[in-house]
């Protein structure tokens, strides 16, 4: 018998349907997940407001100074307003700002740290382990390809597997590939794509190179996944664990997933 969390759905209901906070907001005040939150709204008849629709919590000129002038980051904005990064970034675009090109960000940012302090982050990262690139990174204000670049600078070669990436925790990086790239998964793409009429959602250009973006991440879905069946191992019990997640609803859920192009994604996950 399954066990559902119990919470505040009148107290959900007042904050989200009435004073127009974002799911965001509304689920940490009610101490549970975006997923259940917005489960529980639907069970009650709320609509649930799509991704953009509580833009007007900040006005434009607001965005635009803080992306513009200030030099702030998509997701930095987002996070300071409860939006969500694709709302940002369109509604930027479609303010007609110029968006930075990645690599010229990159390049930006290295000056933002003095070469007096290269040396102490190859040592950092040299004697921390469990440190990765993007770690190190949230301490300096800057992209993780900025502190990649400099350990590459100076002879090291930045990890991509192992204790280094949050992801791993032991021997989950199998699991978490399998169950990404499943057929399962490419089916739910594919009816992402064709809900969205094989149209990016934020510049509205039809066709061309296309990915589905997760509005709740897939790495946080897997982390809850994993909690739910705490009792199996990510790795003794992949197959057991693989098999389950085929009947976990929230990896298949396509409102939580929208289409993209190659490029905006690319674009919101470098930020």
């Amino acid at each position: 018998m399954s066990h559902r969390k119990w919470i505040d759905i009148k107290k959900a209901i007042r904050l989200y349907r009435d004073e127009r906070l974002p799911t965001t907001k509304v689920s940490k005040i009610i101490g549970c997940s975006i997923q259940t939150l917005i489960t529980r709204l639907r069970e009650k008849g709320v609509e649930i407001r799509s991704n953009g629709n509580h833009m007007e919590k900040c006005d434009f000129d607001t965005l635009r100074y803080e992306y513009e002038v200030l030099g702030f980051s998509i997701s930095k904005i987002a996070r300071r307003h409860d939006m969500g990064s694709p709302s940002v970034w369109e509604r930027l675009v479609k303010g007609g700002v110029q968006m930075r090109d990645r690599k010229e960000e990159a390049i930006k940012a290295n000056t933002r740290i003095p070469s007096s302090e290269h040396p102490t982050i190859c040592q950092r990262y040299r004697i921390n382990k469990n440190e990765s690139c993007s770690d190190i990174a949230t301490d300096y204000g800057v992209h993780k390809t900025t502190i990649a670049d400099i350990l590459k600078a100076n002879g090291i070669i930045p990890e991509h597997f192992g204790a280094r990436i949050k992801s791993y925790k032991g021997g989950i990086t199998p699991l978490h590939t399998r169950i990404r790239n499943c057929e399962k998964a490419q089916i739910w793409k594919r009816a992402c794509m064709k809900r969205d009429d094989y149209t990016c959602c934020i510049s509205g250009v039809r066709g061309g190179k296309l990915e589905v973006h997760h509005l709740k991440s897939f790495s946080q879905i897997f982390e809850e996944f994993l909690y739910l069946n705490s009792d199996l191992d990510p790795e003794k019990d992949c197959d057991t664990l693989f098999d389950l997640a085929q009947e976990y609803p929230p990896f298949w859920d396509i409102s939580n997933g929208i289409t993209l192009s190659t490029k905006i994604h690319d674009a919101l996950h470098a930020e």
